[in-house]
């Protein structure tokens, strides 16, 4: 790809993960030269990992060790937070001034040392093994460290080897320092009359956009908000000959009222620079349709950070989203989408799913919902082509789900984890804890509930809630009894050479103390134990299931690690499928007697049906509602004849309360990158 009279050059710095491309920087890059400016982007990150390898550098871009997200080492802190990642160039920035690394990575020991387990075999002492070793981590980033300076000033070279006159740093998750290093470099050796620094993304957001403006004067320009709507008139200033408007340091840019003035993203220069790397056959695109969070508007979740400038929800067209997914699939050879979405447009489950059933597209993707699905809604989902679901489920309390703000329930949470199961359709989730004032008995409750969720899929681990910038704990810590609100401690090694106030203004993640005497490591120590043993079970493919055998319905149940089948009789079959969804027992009465031959079941023989199910673990209840967890496998079947139904052109879309979304037409069509 020739890079001749690049007038800007972003940059996306380590540790951006390096699976998929930079999605805000390849909008603005398209932004950019739809209006003839010629622009490129420089994947450091990747370059990064092609030198260090790809454990050391996953290591470093998720500083979250498989073993502290479930086991003894759950309610440890963990995660970006720790800004490991931030420290190896910490040097390149800050020189003599830079924290001493022992003593960070002395702290940091307790924390990521693996304990090993000693008795037998589980796959949580394989996930445990398979880890790098922090004892081997820590010196390889030792040695990073020290060559940090070296490699920024090479990298320096490199972008400035056709000299552009912009240069844009995306800085999100641990890009801040490494970006910060590299802009000091390119200040260094190019003065402001012939270059112009420019930072932003969400770690530029309100005053941390602010800090970093005040902090570090060889920045020119350091844009908080959404980035595409200013980049073309901070360029235009620095291009035009003739002085314009003078643009201030600090850039508060406005939301994109209109997501489908966006032109689609370029994505060249990400596959550039892996084509020769083995990532190149299993990387991702990523897309978005939305910004903002309708349920945000609504109830924020307390502990939510996301959305710092606005939660006001937009979305795009539905037939210019369903073009522009199969334009990008089309020109990069790949169907997998992580979408960048706070949350699902509802509104695309009637019209963008069914034009992707329609239309028989491969397109495959993640999307981040809220779990109050409906199972009709949910088949929509899975046949149109998601695979990836991550419902924001975080607790299987109710009363800890109201803590937070969900506007969910335990049987909601569970009941989407059951369809996703029957779909097949993967669902991440976690169980979160810690939230002030959560009464301990719940979490005593939830460890006596899992041994009957066994053959559902698990949460991936769970952990302590953070107090992020931005969040409800954030913003009124007094009106949710936390106190001792700072910095979260690894600011004070990664920012050093800052006054402490300053380091409060740049940090996103903060430390907190609870007004009242509250121990969750204490009381979460057996629902710890039950997630492990879940993750266990499940990985050894425990289940509990409807089966058939010789024409009778029979249940399935090897949950205990013994395998039982029980028959079922026709009553027996009619009340487990009425309580497919949640229902009162007055109701799942009431189908049970749709079509019954021998007239309407008494109440009192339903009753005792319903309680010999809930002895067995086989319905679950919550106050006056019932839910069946005994899984249906054969409802995946229901996604197959939808898709084979659209393809023969049978489908009553209108039965389904869907119209499949258009694609705009050539007058309207969606701009593509060159």
């Amino acid at each position: 790809m020739s890079t001749e009279s690049v007038q800007v050059r972003f940059v996306v710095a380590p540790f951006l993960p390096e699976h998929q491309p930079a999605l805000g920087v390849s909008t603005m890059l398209s932004v950019l030269e739809k209006n003839g400016i010629k622009a490129s982007i420089q994947y450091l990150n990747v370059q990064f990992m092609r030198q260090i390898g790809w454990e050391l550098y996953y290591y470093l871009s998720y500083a979250t060790p498989p073993e502290i997200l479930a086991g003894e080492m759950a309610f440890l802190p963990a995660s970006p937070d720790l800004l490991l990642g931030e420290m190896v160039f910490a040097p390149a920035l800050w020189g003599e001034a830079a924290t001493n690394w022992e003593e960070y990575a002395d702290r940091l020991t307790p924390l990521l040392e693996v304990k090993q387990h000693t008795e037998g075999s589980t796959s949580g002492g394989a996930r445990r093994e398979q880890a790098l070793h922090w004892g081997k981590a820590r010196e390889l980033i030792r040695a990073l460290r020290e060559d940090s300076p070296r490699i920024i000033r090479q990298w320096a070279q490199e972008i400035l080897r056709d000299k552009p006159r912009v240069v844009g740093f995306t800085s999100t998750f641990q890009q801040n320092v490494a970006s910060l290093a590299l802009a000091r470099e390119l200040r260094r050796l190019v003065p402001r009359e012939e270059l112009t620094i420019i930072m932003g993304g969400a770690n530029c957001e309100g005053d941390m956009g602010k800090a970093i403006s005040d902090n570090f004067p060889f920045l020119d320009h350091v844009v908080s908000g959404e980035g595409e709507g200013v980049i073309l008139e901070l360029v235009k200033s620095v291009l035009s000959e003739k002085p314009g408007r003078p643009q201030p340091r600090y850039v508060a840019a406005p939301q994109i009222e209109d997501m489908d003035s966006l032109p689609m993203p370029d994505f060249d220069h990400y596959f550039e620079a892996i084509k020769d790397m083995p990532m190149a056959k299993r990387a991702n695109l990523t897309a978005e349709s939305s910004r903002g969070c309708w349920w945000g508007a609504k109830a924020h979740c307390t502990f939510c950070g996301l959305n710092g400038s606005g939660l006001a929800y937009r979305s795009k067209d539905a037939g210019r989203f369903v073009q522009e997914l199969r334009s990008l699939s089309q020109r990069y050879g790949f169907n997998f989408f992580m979408m960048a979405d706070n949350i699902l447009d509802l509104k695309y489950i009637k019209s963008v799913f069914p034009a992707l059933i329609e239309q028989g597209d491969e397109i495959t993707m993640f999307y981040e919902t809220k779990s109050n699905l409906r199972k009709e809604q949910l088949e929509l989902m899975v046949a149109g082509g998601v695979t990836e679901l991550q419902p924001g489920i975080e607790s299987l309390s109710t009363a800890i789900l109201g803590l937070m703000d969900k506007g969910t329930t335990r049987l909601q949470n569970i009941q989407l984890i059951k369809w996703c199961e029957e779909f097949a359709i993967n669902v991440n989730w976690n169980i979160l804890f810690g939230f002030p004032g959560e009464p301990p008995a719940e979490y005593e409750d939830m460890a006596r509930l899992m041994p009957s969720l066994f053959h559902l899929p698990p949460p991936g681990g769970a952990g302590k809630i953070r107090l992020d910038r931005f969040a409800p704990y954030w913003k009124s810590p007094e009106k949710y009894n936390l106190k001792n609100v700072r910095q979260k401690w690894a600011y004070d090694y990664v920012y050093a050479a800052l006054p402490p106030e300053e380091r409060q203004r740049i940090a996103y993640y903060f430390d907190y103390d609870y007004g009242e005497e509250r121990q969750p490591h204490v009381y979460l120590r057996d629902t710890l134990t039950r997630v492990e043993q879940w993750r266990d079970g499940y990985s050894q493919g425990v289940t509990l299931e409807l089966q058939m055998e010789g024409g009778e319905s029979c249940v399935l149940d090897t949950r205990d690690g013994t395998s039982k089948k029980v028959a079922l009789s026709a009553d027996g079959l009619r009340l487990l499928k009425s309580l497919d969804s949640i229902q009162g027992s007055s109701a799942a009465l009431a189908k049970v007697n749709e079509g019954r031959a021998d007239g309407p079941m008494p109440e009192a023989a339903f009753d005792a049906m319903l309680a010999e199910f809930i002895e067995k673990g086989w319905v679950i209840r919550e106050g006056a509602r019932h839910l069946s967890i005994v899984l249906d496998r054969s409802e995946r079947q229901r996604i197959i004849d939808l898709k084979m139904a659209a393809q023969l052109g049978t489908v009553d879309w209108s039965r389904l309360g869907a119209v499949p979304a258009v694609s705009p037409g050539p007058a309207q069509a969606v701009v593509s990158p060159r």
